[in-house]
């Protein structure tokens, strides 16, 4: 299956216990939110990709404090092996004031797939037919952008989980 990447939208009270589970339990806790129906995406494959072409660097290289990055991988990252980090309700605004920005037309216009290639991004699929890579990164930006304004208007954070 390889590493997917989901967003989940949880309440106060969930972040708090996830923020006190022991590091080797978060994992589980989290595929438990998943199961369990709570709001989410998932951006599957494509969260290097995205990452990427909105910041012109990989994901697993996050640019602390761009809102773009941080809509991708969140902003603080728990201590557990796997990945997973959290955004709180209050820092919302600025990753939607980012993402708002961005022409995604003009961005997937521009993406040019021998730079990602080149730069080794998780998967490897970035040889494929470059129209359907470009229509996947657009509905990709589209579906997380959505999320962080659903989450925003409802007064909820968003946990990252990319495993």
């Amino acid at each position: 299956m390889g590493i997917q990447a989901v967003y989940l939208s949880v309440d106060d009270a969930t972040l708090k216990r996830l923020a006190e589970a022991p590091a080797e339990e978060l994992l589980d806790l989290v595929e438990e939110l998943e199961e369990a129906g709570c709001p989410q995406i998932g951006l599957e494959k494509l969260w290097d990709g995205l990452h990427f072409l909105l910041t012109g660097v990989s994901a697993s290289s996050p640019l602390e404090g761009n809102p773009l990055s941080e809509a991708v991988v969140g902003v603080q990252v728990f201590d557990c092996e796997d990945f997973i980090a959290r955004t709180w309700n209050n820092e919302l605004p600025a990753i939607l004031a980012a993402l708002d920005a961005v022409s995604i037309e003009e961005v997937i216009a521009a993406a040019d797939f021998a730079r990602f290639r080149n730069a080794r991004l998780y998967p490897k699929i970035w040889s494929d037919d470059p129209a359907q890579l470009k229509t996947e990164l657009e509905e990709a930006f589209r579906e997380l952008r959505d999320f962080y304004h659903v989450c925003a208007s409802t007064q909820r954070h968003v946990l990252v989980g990319i495993y």
